[in-house]
């Protein structure tokens, strides 16, 4: 048994150094394993179209100072698309002709947006003059009346009565405002600055538009931004702030929300100016919706190819992104066998009994695009669906492999169906059933199946559910962006997983659960 145990000891000696090493003479920092936040932002378009010429616009998230737009990809069957540019927007149009029926298009990408707070220094003040790029946010439009009488006069009240004197306090007082004295509404229709002034009520438009009149009545050019907050799920609501010109920064703002000289780390800039974020012909019936996941992932912005030495992990992953290999899909096969390593421990340690080998680490990789409650209900749907079709098969007498040839035909038009019927109804989690490992869902129904015949059906259900604990560890555990992190920075890791394994080889004691089941012997 020492014989087994000296080589795990000295491959954990190893792995321990690689890391050691890495941390001390490889420019590896603990730091730089913080966790990025990303956003995978899908806009889904439906519209029934009538043969006639007919246009969907829209506007799609520009990269910048504040977000970084990255893996984008627009899809549809027979609409045109085309991109414009105007300034830093980017107009997006959907156009059709002689195309009858409904049609869909579909755009995503992935985002990360970087939160800033900005300092506005006191003390300075308005400046009598501007560049000419600024005119344009110093003047009145139709929405944003900053010449009216009643707006500018309420301004100067507003500066009057708080004292404000220079550009941060007089930016203050009016933002406070806006804030506290114009009441949020869900009235959805656009109100400009004149009449929320009057209403002393509206919705994230109409209390930027009034905040943005009041500061360009005073002479502080600002203008309205667009876009979304981020959250998961499905939404169709979109949300407008502002930015205020301020030493030679656009600072932005959000009365409605109280976000001063703040830019949140959910909010994803789709405009700027007061743009109307869809516009269509009006022959065609449209509806849209977005659909928003969050994740942490490890920060692949470090992979720098400066950087490069032995000890300095980045330099290796730079090798496969330069090559165009997805660097998740070799996150998850690094974490693959420390998922088995848990399977390990839950089958020879613990005593849990579960479909497969490596089953649960496969089903636990599969459920990171579904989510674990999605893939835990989809997973028992298709063994209970699978086991009456084996059911069905038994009384043909089939030989196994034809068999399974047929079960994998199931497997695989049950993901399929799934996969339709959830994109099409706007909940992309389960669309992504289409991931799990096809060939493994097959020969688990067929284990299903025989451990319902040979041992009935309840010793088949707690194997299932015994399987889906397991699942649902390593889920937690390869979901978990720390334990992602070390795995990516100190691959060695896997070291230790060879070492844990061995000297787990020769496990000769009593599993927890065997206790449970032999405690009347334990007792005597």
């Amino acid at each position: 048994m020492n014989r087994i145990y000296v080589p795990a000891a000295l491959l954990l000696l190893a792995a321990s150094a690689l890391m050691i090493a890495r941390l001390s003479f490889g420019g590896v920092r603990i730091d730089s394993m913080r966790p990025v936040i990303k956003y995978y932002v899908t806009l889904q378009m439906e519209a029934s179209l009538h043969g006639e010429s007919a246009n969907i616009k829209t506007y799609l998230p520009p990269s910048g100072e504040r977000q970084t737009v990255e893996k984008e990809n627009v899809e549809s069957s027979h609409l045109a698309y085309s991109l414009a540019r105007s300034g830093p927007n980017r107009r997006a149009v959907w156009s059709a002709r002689g195309v009858t029926g409904h049609e869909l298009a579909t755009y995503n990408a992935t985002v990360a947006i970087h939160a800033k707070r900005y300092e506005i220094p006191d003390g300075i003040a308005i400046p009598k003059s501007y560049p000419p790029s600024l005119t344009p946010y110093l003047q009145p439009t139709e929405t944003i009346q900053s010449d009216s009488e009643e707006i500018i006069s309420k301004a100067r009240e507003i500066v009057e009565t708080s004292g404000a004197e220079d550009l941060a306090s007089v930016i203050r007082a009016l933002y406070v405002f806006v804030r506290d004295d114009v009441d949020g509404s869900d009235y959805e229709n656009t109100l400009d600055a004149l009449t929320t002034l009057k209403w002393r009520e509206a919705f994230c438009g109409g209390k930027s538009r009034l905040l943005v009149a009041m500061l360009r009545s005073v002479g502080i050019p600002a203008r309205m931004i667009g876009g979304l907050i981020l959250t998961s799920g499905s939404k169709r609501v979109s949300h407008a702030w502002l930015e205020a010109w301020v030493n030679g920064v656009w600072v932005p703002m959000d009365a409605l929300n109280d976000h001063f000289a703040e830019h949140p780390a959910n909010y994803l800039i789709l405009y700027y100016g007061d743009q109307v974020l869809f516009s269509r012909t009006a022959n065609i019936n449209f509806q849209y919706h977005f659909n928003i996941r969050r994740w942490r992932t490890p920060p692949d912005e470090n992979l720098d190819p400066a950087t490069a030495s032995f000890l300095n992990p980045y330099a290796f992953w730079h090798a496969f992104d330069r090559a165009h290999i997805s660097l998740n899909l070799l996150r998850i096969v690094l974490l693959l066998p420390v998922g088995v390593l848990v399977v390990v421990l839950f089958r020879n340690v613990i005593g849990l009994t579960m479909f497969g080998t490596f089953h649960p680490a496969l089903m636990a990789a599969a459920f990171r695009e579904t989510g674990f409650l999605w893939g835990a209900g989809l997973y028992c749907a298709l063994l209970l669906l699978g086991l009456a079709l084996r059911r069905a098969l038994d009384h043909v007498e089939l030989l196994h492999t034809p068999r399974l040839s047929i079960l994998l035909v199931f497997v695989v038009g049950f993901m399929l169906a799934v996969t339709y019927l959830s994109a099409t109804a706007g909940a992309f989690e389960p669309a992504h059933m289409s991931l799990f490992p096809i060939a493994i869902l097959a020969i688990t129904v067929e284990s299903f199946f025989r451990t319902t015949s040979e041992h009935g059906p309840a010793q088949a259900l707690l194997v299932m559910l015994q399987t889906l604990v397991v699942v649902g560890v390593v889920f937690m555990l390869i979901e978990s962006y720390r334990v992602q992190a070390v795995v990516f920075v100190f691959p060695e890791v896997i070291i230790g997983v060879v070492a844990a394994s061995l000297a787990l080889g020769r496990w000769t004691g009593m599993r927890l659960t065997e206790y449970g089941r032999f405690r009347w012997l334990l007792v005597d």
